[in-house]
């Protein structure tokens, strides 16, 4: 059994009284309860072989690292609209979109980066967030595709061309993860719309972009899709999805998703990348039919013949909340390779799901204490931790 911390039960109770700041009476109805951002230091427990140590602080929220295609430098992307890039010695601001993306709700801002295949010729770069608007009344944002153009080691956002709006109902529930995959293709997680259970359906509606990972081709300034979908959106290559936070691909052509749950359980889903699939939301969650009614320990069921199930599972019912993924690990601490590694928001638990004698098997690596809101490459391959609070650890 992980062991949860002390300060997550204290955190926890102190925090159920914020649920309101949620957004909709829907959402409100959720257990869950963003926590303050109060810096908890990276400890491991239960695994003395690992360390935590501050790599780098003083952001707001970091949620992403990417190597740069060309230079000596990884750049780190903050909820808050800001980039930056570190080269081992200094720090330097690539980009302030704050006045571009919504900071309304926690779940709004910037939430990801891809270089262009092509930077060297273009110095283009895609970016996903939510664009800025009222945070009266109903949600007025919308979920942004746009690319950018470097100029000088910097991005002017007068240069962000917007690719592609997904009209979001809610505030919450965004998505917003792009990856880079090869021969001009990038994936793109877009959640359900926000609200709880899915209340329009959009998870089980592939002619609605929610809820969805999306496959686009991306060169010469703009987007096409990859797919020959016949009805429904033609970008969409997954769908029954919650909130994809993250997703990673293995060397085996693998899809990972870390996909974010709503009352009783987390799930990673792993599907050959192109066989298109739904993943059951808003009908089931996790190993199970979703139902309100029902408790959260009672048994799994077979899936419809049209759904996947998750490859895991795990519960809130030792301090976990919300899954973080995700990186499949073909670099980092040798310890941890060979695996997808996800861990909690809440509890700070960390795991790595590998193979073993044909079967895919996750076993605990560390419950770290910090709240954990990311995973992402150091400049020198480092596994580095983003924490809620603003700190970033190399976990080593």
């Amino acid at each position: 059994m992980v062991r949860v911390p002390t300060w997550t039960i204290v955190l926890l109770f102190f925090t159920a009284s914020f649920a309101g700041c949620l957004g909709s009476e829907e959402e409100q109805k959720s257990p869950f309860a963003w926590q303050e951002r109060v810096e908890v230091p990276c400890t491991p427990i239960d695994n003395p072989d690992l360390e935590c140590d501050i790599y780098l602080d003083g952001f707001e929220t970091p949620v992403l690292s990417i190597k740069h295609p060309t230079e000596e430098e990884i750049w780190i992307v903050d909820l808050s609209g800001n980039i930056t890039s570190w080269d081992g010695v200094n720090t330097r601001l690539v980009a302030n979109l704050t006045g571009m993306v919504s900071d309304c709700h926690y779940e709004q801002g910037l939430f990801g980066m891809a270089f262009d295949e092509d930077f060297n010729e273009t110095g283009a770069v895609l970016l996903s967030y939510v664009e800025n608007g009222t945070c009266e009344g109903p949600n007025e944002s919308s979920l942004i595709l746009g690319e950018a153009i470097v100029e000088n080691g910097t991005i002017d956002s007068n240069s962000i061309r917007v690719l592609r709006t997904v009209e979001e109902p809610f505030r919450n529930h965004n998505g917003g993860h792009i990856l880079h995959i090869g021969n001009h293709q990038y994936l793109w997680g877009v959640g359900d719309g926000g609200s709880a259970m899915d209340p329009n359906g959009n998870g089980q509606n592939t002619s609605s972009p929610l809820g969805a990972i999306h496959i686009m081709n991306y060169s010469n300034g703009s987007i096409q899709p990859v797919m020959q979908n016949n009805t429904g959106d033609p970008y969409i290559l997954h769908h029954g999805l919650r909130n994809p936070w993250r997703f990673d691909v293995d060397p085996e052509n693998r899809l990972w998703i870390a996909d974010v749950g709503q009352y009783c359980y987390e799930e990673i889903n792993v599907v050959p990348l192109m066989q298109q699939s739904n993943f059951g939301w808003a009908v089931r969650e996790g190993f199970h039919a979703l139902d309100e009614s029902r408790s959260c320990n009672e048994g799994i069921s077979e899936p419809p013949s049209d759904m996947v199930d998750p490859i895991l599972e795990y519960g809130h019912d030792t301090g976990n909340c919300s899954v973080t993924g995700g990186q499949w690990m073909d670099w980092g601490p040798s310890s941890l390779r060979d695996g997808y590694l996800y861990g909690d928001f809440c509890s700070g638990s960390v795991w790595l799901i590998s193979e073993s004698n044909g079967e895919w098997v996750s076993q605990d690596v560390a419950t770290l204490g910090t709240m954990i809101v990311g995973f992402g490459p150091g400049l020198n391959g480092e596994l580095l931790i983003f924490s809620w609070a603003g700190t970033i650890y190399n976990l080593s």
